[in-house]
């Protein structure tokens, strides 16, 4: 018959899986200690940032209820059901994050799009009402075509040397600019979609390439740009992600 696991062993069972899980994460070696890893993951990625102080805390119990001897680690003192359970759940958060896609993404379903023959100044009233900075331009089967955004307008006005376009133009007048690697001052980028919540923050905050800032990120099946979009994440999407995915 198994031997049943007290709850100061359940506890510092999360307390290593949580500390390995951090450690693969960063890359840091034994030399480093838990509470410095929390520092460091809570630097870069929300859902620990979240749950930082609560985390600390359970790493000072974790060291008040072991003992350090020549026989071993060994528990003097036994936390309650409860502390046991919201430490495994917040760790398992972290160790198992969310899917951005599932997340902070726009679905595609709410994501607002534009064909060529749309009429350009048409969707730039919808851009300016709705605060939206980039719209993907779709052929008739929901494929990426472009994006249209303000940079795509600044390059045309200059290309041709003006400074208003005709209201009856269509978005194909852009067609030139509107090509992803187009975009002078901007990049994109195209994720499979079980990308992480914590990768979509680290390269949000990987800052220039080339010279260009990221815009936005979409999501396809496999990453790739030749596929249907599945949704879309902008910086503003990130910002308003708060990482709590519950509380007790």
């Amino acid at each position: 018959m198994a031997k049943q696991l007290s709850n100061a062993d359940k506890f510092l069972d999360v307390y290593n899986e949580l500390d390995k899980f951090m450690r693969q994460r960063l890359n840091a070696g034994d030399y480093k200690g838990h509470t410095k890893l929390l520092e460091e993951m809570k630097q870069r990625y929300t859902i620990v940032n979240s749950y930082y102080e609560e985390l600390k805390d359970y790493a000072k119990l974790r060291n008040a209820i072991v003992h350090e001897s020549k026989e071993g680690v060994k528990p003097i003192a036994e936390p309650h059901d409860i502390t046991v359970k919201n430490y495994y759940a917040i760790a398992q958060t972290i160790i198992n994050p969310p899917k951005a896609l599932e997340k902070i993404a726009v679905s595609y379903t709410n994501i607002f799009t534009a064909t060529l023959k749309d009429n350009a100044l048409e969707i730039m009233e919808k851009m300016h009402k709705h605060t939206f900075t980039h719209v993907p331009v779709v052929d008739e089967d929901d494929k990426l075509l472009g994006i249209f955004s303000e940079n795509t307008v600044f390059s045309y006005l200059v290309e041709h040397r003006i400074l208003e376009t005709d209201q009856d133009n269509t978005i194909e007048e852009f067609a030139d600019f509107l090509p992803i690697e187009k975009h002078k001052s901007e990049y994109f980028e195209f994720v499979p979609k079980s990308t992480l919540v914590m990768d979509i923050e680290e390269m949000f905050k990987q800052g220039l390439k080339d010279d260009k800032r990221i815009s936005v990120i979409f999501i396809t099946e496999n990453g790739k740009k030749e596929e249907k979009i599945l949704g879309l994440i902008t910086p503003w999407d990130v910002a308003g992600y708060d990482g709590i995915c519950f509380r007790y």
